[in-house]
C-alpha cells in the first residue's frame, strides 16, 4: 500500500522542452527476468519483475520502443524491452478503439469527447465535517488520522461533463445521494486501501457518486482515474501548501498566502490555478485548475489559470465540532 507516494520521475511533458517522447500503446508484456525503474536513463527505483508474470502495457518510449511503461503493483515503471516478450493489442495509436480497450489506455473518450480542462478538488475535512456532522467519516475524524492534517480527495472533474453512458437510475441515485445505492467500483485492493485513507468519503459511498458523475466521463477505467486522483493529491500534501494548512491549525491564512504556497512548490504562477472555497468563515476546499492529466505527469506540468473568484482569507479548522 502507498501510504506516501513517491513523485513519478517519468512523466509526459507538453510544450517546447519535453523530457522524452510517449508513445501510447496497449496489450501486455511477459517478463523473462529483470528490473524496471521510475526512470529509465538514470535507473531509479528499481524494483525486481517476476519471471513469467504478465504485465499491462501502458506505453512506449518511442514509437520504435526500446522501453515499455508497464504497470507494476499499482505504480508505472519503464522496463527494457529485451527483458521479455510484448504482445501488443493490435491497433495503432491514431485507430478509433473499442470500449474495452479504450478503458486500459484510455482513449475511450465519451461521444462528446475527452475534456481538455479538468478540475481536482481537495477538501480540509475538519472543515467539511462542521457542517454534515452526522456523516460517518465526521463521527470517526480523529485527531491523529490522516484527514486530520491533510487535504482529501473530493473528486477530479472534466470540465462541462457529468454522467456520461450512465443509466437514469444511477443518475438519480447519484443525485438523490442514495450512493450506497451506485454499483460498486473495479478497483484493486492497493487503489482501494488508498481511497480508505484519502477519500474519507468513501465511507458515504463518495468514491462512487464521484465515479458516475465524473469518472464516467474521464476515458479511462475506475483504476486508474483513481490512481491518477491520488497522486495529484498526494503531490499536494507533500508540498508547503500542506504545510501552511498544517502549521496555522485554528489559524486565519489568506489567499496570498496560499497562492505563495503553490508558487513555491510548483512553479511561478501556479497558485494561479487555485480556487479556494470558503464556508462559515472556514476554509473547506481547495479547486484546482488543469488540463486533462496523464497517467504519471506531474501536477506542475498541467496546473492553468483558474477563471472564477476565490474566497480571500479564512480559518484553517482543527478536528472537532
Amino acid at each position: 500500500m502507498r501510504l506516501i507516494i513517491t513523485f513519478l520521475l517519468c512523466f509526459f511533458l507538453l510544450g517546447q522542452n519535453p523530457a522524452f517522447a510517449f508513445y501510447k500503446a496497449s496489450g501486455d508484456f511477459t517478463i523473462n527476468s529483470c528490473q524496471a525503474y521510475t526512470s529509465f536513463r538514470k535507473q531509479t527505483e528499481p524494483v525486481t519483475l517476476e519471471a513469467g508474470k504478465v504485465y499491462q502495457v501502458l506505453g512506449l518510449n518511442k514509437e520504435s520502443g526500446d522501453y515499455i511503461y508497464i504497470k507494476v503493483d499499482g505504480q508505472s515503471k519503464w522496463v527494457n524491452k529485451d527483458c521479455g516478450q510484448f504482445n501488443p493489442s493490435g491497433k495503432s495509436s491514431d485507430e478509433k478503439i473499442s470500449k474495452t480497450e479504450g478503458n486500459k489506455t484510455g482513449e475511450n473518450c465519451p461521444d462528446e469527447g475527452c475534456a481538455e480542462k479538468y478540475v481536482l478538488a481537495i477538501s480540509w475535512q475538519p472543515s467539511f465535517c462542521q457542517t454534515k456532522q452526522s456523516k460517518p467519516e465526521c463521527i470517526s475524524q480523529t485527531e491523529d488520522r490522516y484527514d486530520a492534517t491533510n487535504f482529501t480527495l473530493h473528486g477530479l472533474w472534466p470540465d462541462k461533463l457529468a454522467y456520461c453512458g450512465v443509466s437514469y437510475e444511477d443518475i438519480n441515485d447519484s443525485k438523490q445521494r442514495d450512493w450506497d445505492d451506485l454499483p460498486p467500483l473495479n478497483l484493486d485492493e492497493e487503489t482501494t486501501s488508498e481511497l480508505d485513507i484519502v477519500m474519507p468519503g468513501k465511507q458515504s459511498y463518495l468514491h462512487r457518486h464521484e465515479w458516475i458523475k465524473h469518472g464516467t466521463c474521464d476515458g479511462r477505467d475506475e483504476d486508474t482515474y483513481y490512481d491518477v486522483s491520488i497522486d495529484l493529491l498526494n503531490e499536494v500534501n507533500a508540498s508547503e501548501v500542506q504545510d501552511l494548512f498544517e502549521e496555522n491549525i485554528g489559524k486565519t491564512i489568506t489567499q496570498s498566502q496560499i497562492e505563495a504556497a503553490f508558487d513555491n512548490s510548483f512553479g511561478e504562477g501556479a497558485g494561479e490555478s487555485v480556487r479556494i472555497r470558503c464556508k462559515d468563515g472556514l476554509i473547506s476546499e481547495l479547486q484546482i485548475k488543469m488540463r486533462r492529466p496523464l497517467v504519471g505527469e506531474k501536477l506542475a506540468d498541467v496546473l492553468v489559470p483558474r477563471s472564477r473568484r476565490s474566497c480571500k482569507s479564512g480559518i484553517v479548522d482543527a478536528v472537532g465540532f
